[in-house]
């Protein structure tokens, strides 16, 4: 055998010893892990889940399974990992639903009731218009938008989600009045621009990017940028309204410490694993990693905002 190839395997059975001894140190559940989303097999959410469980197994030989606990706009998986014991087998994913929906509908469970362990991502957010609207950039709609007051309209889901506070806080820092038409799911918000019944939207890009490739839908203007997209974002246009529409993992209250911390650790390794960078980037992800104190202070921050969003609309 040769020197390099001999070389080689060493360096490979290194390697190998060195990702054992950490994953030995690690404080980890005993048993199966069970990964729980609030929606549908399939869902972008059920998706993350899915690799987050993949990459689990792939580097500690812990077997982990993904659960859709549906229903209820989400108190059925929430609720339900809330009355699990605190010993870290089973783990919640979260987005911003979980921020919106106990608020609108005065959930007895929201960020309070867990333990954060990290974010991961945000969802990338973007303005649009059809792609047979008059609006090649975004000025082009605020111009239209300062000559005719009221008669522009535009969509950003339900009353209380990010995208709605988001578009709301926009058209106030640029001075203009486009009412907002409400929709229950971000697809009947695309259908309806599409089709020219609102003159823009805001949601996410994973959400339009089939119909932005099929000549649909003109993209704005970006919260979150996407640089091979060529569309300036918002900051860049000179204005200061932001949204982080977050996806992240928590945990039952009172888990230990030293299991929150194994988690968080794996977590963070996985976002400069190859394959995870790849998932990241084909659903037009932001990686946006926090740890659990300020994951918590962001969830905090953002449901505030929905609470004031809400009570100013009435």
């Amino acid at each position: 055998m040769k020197k390099n190839q001999i070389a080689a395997l060493m360096l490979l059975a290194f390697s190998v010893f060195a990702t054992a001894a950490i994953a030995a140190d690690r404080v980890w559940p005993t048993g199966r892990l069970t990964l729980v989303w609030h929606s549908k097999a399939g869902s972008g959410g059920d998706i993350m889940m899915r690799t987050i469980a993949k990459y689990i197994e792939t580097k500690t030989g812990v077997s982990a399974i993904v659960e859709n606990r549906t229903g209820a706009s989400g108190a059925n998986a929430w609720s339900s990992v809330a009355r699990e014991k605190p010993n870290g087998r089973v783990i919640l994913g979260v987005s911003s639903t979980f921020i919106t929906s106990p608020v609108q509908n005065n959930m007895p469970y929201n960020y309070t009731t867990f333990d954060p362990v990290a974010r991961l991502f945000l969802d990338t957010i973007c303005i649009f218009t059809s792609a047979n609207a008059p609006y090649k950039t975004f000025n082009d709609f605020v111009n239209d938008a300062k000559k005719r007051p009221g008669a522009l309209k535009m969509t950003g889901g339900t009353a209380g989600n990010l995208e709605f506070v988001a578009a709301r806080n926009l058209m106030k820092e640029i001075g203009v009045n486009v009412p907002i038409v409400p929709f229950e799911g971000g697809s009947e918000g695309v259908v309806a621009v599409i089709g020219g019944h609102v003159t823009i939207g805001v949601g996410e890009y994973a959400e339009i990017a089939s119909a932005v490739q099929g000549g649909k839908i003109r993209v704005l203007a970006l919260f979150n940028d996407i640089p091979d997209l060529g569309v300036p974002t918002v900051a860049e246009l000179g204005y200061k309204t932001t949204v982080e529409k977050f996806r992240g993992i928590i945990v039952t209250k009172g888990t230990p410490k030293e299991i929150k911390n194994a988690i968080h650790d794996l977590l963070r390794e996985a976002m400069d694993d190859p394959e995870f960078k790849k998932y990241i980037a084909t659903n037009y992800l932001v990686p946006a990693f926090l740890s659990g104190e300020d994951f918590y202070k962001v969830m905090e921050k953002q449901t505030e905002e929905i609470k004031a969003s809400l009570k100013e609309l009435n």
